[in-house]
């Protein structure tokens, strides 16, 4: 078996970070938190007897720039990426790690579960965060999801990481150009239960359709997928 290191970026997280390494703690892993915002984020994790190393993350300009500095300062050849406010279960290291026996695996990714328990949820969850992937994959087009996914070590590192020039969608765009790699491969049992925060705020059909014009804006538009989305978020927001 190879061995791992898992990467967590963390913004302004001091109320979920605690539940997200407890989770993490004891799985036979380094463990990395890459800390920004003005909170109690980073001493927290420095605090909890899970962590191996808190970096601060020095770009604060993104999930993707603070992944890429963890990777940087991973010891291990496997990495690992969720995020603060995401809890894993007990064997999620070990049900990644397996897949890596085969040298031509180069990525791996799983299902999406809510941490809130209403039926809506997760019935959402499961059409949009997992029988959605499982479809796509079946077509090319691989999703590895930022709060469930891992790369062997060197190929990350040959294709440069996480995209640090967009804004949105860059745990995706990476995935796909992983492929030329090897295999990536979706394990429909490596599961993780994140937060509906975000689905909360904004509504799913909302958040599912930004996503389908990030990947117009993309592939076909060849421009940053977020950017339209980001400014009409701040337009709505504002004062």
């Amino acid at each position: 078996m190879k061995s791992p290191t898992v990467i967590i970026a963390a913004y302004n997280e001091e109320k979920t970070i605690e539940k997200t390494l407890s989770s993490i703690q004891n799985q036979g892993a380094e463990v990395i938190v890459v800390a920004s915002g003005n909170d109690k984020t980073k001493e927290k994790a420095e605090e909890h007897p899970a962590t191996d190393k808190v970096l601060k993350d020095k770009k604060e300009s993104g999930a993707g720039a603070a992944r890429n500095q963890g990777a940087r300062n991973a010891s291990e050849e496997i990495l690992l990426f969720t995020d603060a406010d995401t809890e894993v279960p007990s064997d999620w290291v070990k049900k990644h790690v397996r897949h890596y026996k085969k040298e031509s695996v180069v990525g791996v990714g799983g299902p999406l579960k809510p941490l809130q328990k209403t039926i809506r949820h997760k019935v959402l969850f499961k059409i949009l965060s997992d029988w959605w992937y499982r479809v796509s994959w079946v077509f090319g087009f691989v999703q590895l999801s930022g709060s469930n996914c891992s790369y062997r070590k060197k190929d990350f590192l040959k294709e440069k990481g996480f995209n640090e020039e967009i804004s949105f969608m860059e745990d995706t765009e990476l995935s796909l150009r992983m492929k030329k790699h090897g295999k990536i491969v979706y394990d429909k049992e490596a599961w993780v239960k994140t937060s509906a925060r975000r689905q909360e705020n904004e509504g799913y059909l909302k958040l599912f359709l930004s996503y389908v014009k990030g990947y117009f804006n993309y592939y076909v538009r060849r421009k940053d997928p977020g950017r339209d989305y980001f400014e009409s978020s701040e337009s709505t927001t504002s004062p």
